[in-house]
């Protein structure tokens, strides 16, 4: 069995641009749930979608399983951020990023439909990258895998790229905010 999926290339220089990717997209994905988590609960921008009213997410708030969501979105975030339990938050993230994706695809909106998409690729990106923690999961006899391997970074890159991950997802979330109107 070949322990490279396909489309994935053996070669050093491709697996490490690959690895980068994966990195970003980790980072990204984990400053997004932290940044987004704690706004809950500290207000860096007013979130319309938990006020009373109509609708699921207001439901949500009001019930108090809004507050549970976004706990698990700070610990992922954290997670990820730190490179810490990161493939189980990767999965930890699937529900929330599905609901993420359909509450946003439901407007009907090209920019909501974009963030579903967004946020569904980002998440599928990041368990590929884990593909071999999940292996012994998804066949009956896992073999040796060497899929991208995700290795420790130095302090200094973790704490940098965990910096650029929360100022990426506050940068895009103002953007976004901005062009909204």
């Amino acid at each position: 069995m070949n322990p490279i999926p396909p489309g994935f290339s053996q070669h050093a220089g491709e697996r490490s641009a690959l690895t980068g990717l994966f990195r970003a997209c980790q980072f990204f994905y984990g400053g997004w749930f932290l940044f987004h988590g704690l706004n809950y609960w500290c207000g860096f921008y007013f979130d319309p979608t938990v006020q009373p009213g109509p609708g699921l997410v207001p439901a949500l708030a009001a019930s108090g399983v809004m507050a549970i969501v976004k706990a698990f979105e700070i610990a992922i975030g954290l997670a990820l951020l730190l490179d810490v339990f990161a493939a189980l938050a990767v999965v930890a993230a699937w529900p929330i990023t599905l609901m993420i994706a359909f509450v946003n695809s439901s407007h009907l909106s090209g920019f909501g439909v974009s963030v579903g998409i967004a946020v569904i690729v980002l998440n599928a990106a990041m368990s590929v990258a884990h593909l071999d923690a999940y292996r012994p999961m998804l066949v009956m006899r896992a073999g040796p895998g060497d899929a991208v391997r995700l290795r420790p970074l130095p302090a200094a890159l973790q704490t940098a790229g965990a910096i650029a991950g929360i100022a990426a997802a506050a940068g895009v979330t103002f953007l976004t905010l901005y062009l909204r109107h």
